[in-house]
């Protein structure tokens, strides 16, 4: 019954992606369209999804899980780039160019536009508050390990990027406002709320559209690509979650890391890979596959978490 349910929200998702890729497909929703949606998503929505999780009144118990979550975190992404550094060597993957992507792939998830609509739906906004924490370290990992995978080199820039970025800066505004028990006059907040709901209709379309430009006729011909998703989707969140069930890892807390950490792969695999010159041809292609696996790895795992 658990699965099923589970099933059907990722479904959900999986309709709503349809939905963009169908309407990109009828030129509805073209690149430009997708990346003003994808600036408004990342700088205005997924702010006020991140800020309206810490408009609540200062819990001793909810602060000391904060805690947990941001040492899993950094626990979590240490375990899974290590992994990932001694499976994808120069032996398994010849290529340096495949080999920085796989390891990137298999690394990174895609907790925020994935994530977040799952918390909600799952957990409430007390998921939202953990997945908050989680997001704001993974950027940090993201653009500086993730990002010197692509670029073979530490850009400061990209560094800068992340501390000024409206959703960590929104974290470091709304823990202290947290701690504190301060809440923005009622009109604001409301208006954030509005905003945050648009947050899963609206990534769920992104996803979708971005789709149509990946190759999917030879989706399945890579076992590289094959064993990289299954990392992503399969083992390194199973690890996650036995490891957080053998350390006895309170309920919430389990099932929101075992969520953001089960999603599929980081859609900015892609980017990077504009970003540094090189052909995304080839983690457009792990992107695809392991989201498409994700209809059957979400569920099972997040299944598993609720029934510990």
């Amino acid at each position: 019954m658990v699965f099923f349910t589970i099933f059907n929200q990722v479904l959900v998702l999986f309709l709503l992606m349809g939905t963009g890729y169908i309407l990109a497909k009828k030129n509805k929703l073209d690149k430009p369209c997708a990346d003003q949606l994808t600036f408004l998503l990342c700088y205005i929505i997924m702010p006020c999804v991140i800020f309206s999780a810490f408009q609540v009144d200062f819990d001793p118990v909810m602060f000391h899980n904060l805690l947990i979550v941001a040492a899993m975190t950094v626990l979590i992404h240490f375990g899974f780039i290590l992994a990932a550094h001694l499976l994808f060597n120069k032996k398994t993957a010849p290529s340096d160019t495949e080999r920085c992507m796989l390891r990137f792939s298999s690394i990174y998830s895609n907790c925020g536009f994935m994530g977040f609509p799952l918390l909600s739906t799952l957990i409430g906004m007390q998921g939202v508050f953990y997945g908050s924490v989680y997001n704001g370290f993974f950027g940090i990992f993201l653009w500086t390990h993730g990002f010197l995978l692509y670029a073979h080199r530490l850009d400061f820039r990209a560094v800068l990027r992340v501390l000024v970025n409206p959703n960590i800066i929104v974290i470091a505004i709304g823990i202290p406002l947290y701690i504190n028990s301060v809440h923005l006059p009622l009109s604001l907040t409301l208006a954030m709320q509005h905003l945050a709901e648009l947050n899963t209709a609206l990534s769920m379309l992104v996803i979708g559209a971005t789709m149509t430009n990946l190759p999917l006729s030879d989706l399945f011909s890579n076992p590289r690509i094959w064993f990289c998703v299954l990392l992503r989707n399969f083992i390194f969140p199973g690890i996650v979650l036995c490891s957080l069930h053998a350390l006895r890892i309170n309920q919430d807390l389990l099932l929101s890391l075992t969520i953001l950490s089960a999603c599929p792969t980081a859609g900015v695999a892609v980017l990077f890979a504009r970003l540094t010159g090189k052909d995304p041809v080839f983690p457009g292609k792990a992107l695809a596959l392991s989201t498409l696996l994700s209809l059957i790895s979400m569920p099972l795992l997040i299944g598993a978490a609720k029934s510990m």
